[in-house]
């Protein structure tokens, strides 16, 4: 039986050291102390999904309110390809009142057959899961990513972007803002170079 949980401190930390670190890379993915920050302000919540009280899969967001940015979506390595990430999205998402939007980001092509394969492979997970794309993409940290809506109806773009871009005005400074997030990515702009999440300003 699947059980949709908020995790607790320890339970998050053991889930970052041995799954987060491992599935995303260092480009991508902020410090646990980020997160646990906007955890105690009460704007970010880290779920794992339990099958008979075995994590099995996790989901961390950040919300507003009518909104939730989806921000992490991770399966232990050896339990992937089992539909388990389908399974800890969707539970997570029927959590939540059902005129919630859901914004998401996956990361953009990169001109990389290899990887654009799995790029493109998550991406058409994403549209069989329901996620409509918008018409604008963004970068953050450096990572190209599309953006990704579930909602029903789907709000005008410009409603999305504006929402879309109060997460991140809220949860950065304007230094660290003005350098890292790109909100939208206008056609032909190029990333901003970054270093990995440690070596951020204003991060640990």
């Amino acid at each position: 039986m699947d059980e949709l949980k908020l995790l607790t401190k320890p339970e998050r930390q053991h889930a970052y050291e041995t799954v987060f670190r491992e599935a995303f890379p260092a480009a991508e993915l902020k410090p646990l102390s980020a997160m646990e920050r906007m955890i105690a302000d009460g704007s970010y919540r880290f779920y794992g999904l339990l099958r008979d009280g075995v994590p099995v899969g996790y989901v961390c967001n950040w919300e507003r309110p009518g909104y939730v940015l989806i921000d992490y979506l991770c399966v232990p390595k050896s339990l992937r390809c089992g539909g388990l990430g389908s399974a800890a999205l969707l539970a997570m998402m029927r959590s939540y009142p059902p005129d919630t939007v859901f914004i998401g980001e996956t990361e953009a092509e990169t001109g990389e057959a290899e990887r654009d394969e799995l790029i493109l492979r998550r991406q058409g997970l994403y549209r069989r899961l329901g996620a409509q794309f918008m018409p604008f993409d963004c970068a953050l940290f450096g990572v190209h990513y599309r953006v990704m809506v579930w909602a029903e109806p789907v709000p005008e773009p410009e409603m999305v972007l504006r929402e879309y871009d109060a997460f991140y005005r809220k949860a950065f400074s304007k230094e660290v803002y003005d350098a890292a997030v790109q909100i939208p990515l206008r056609p032909g702009e190029k990333p901003h170079p970054m270093k990995a999440w440690l070596e951020r300003p204003n991060e640990e």
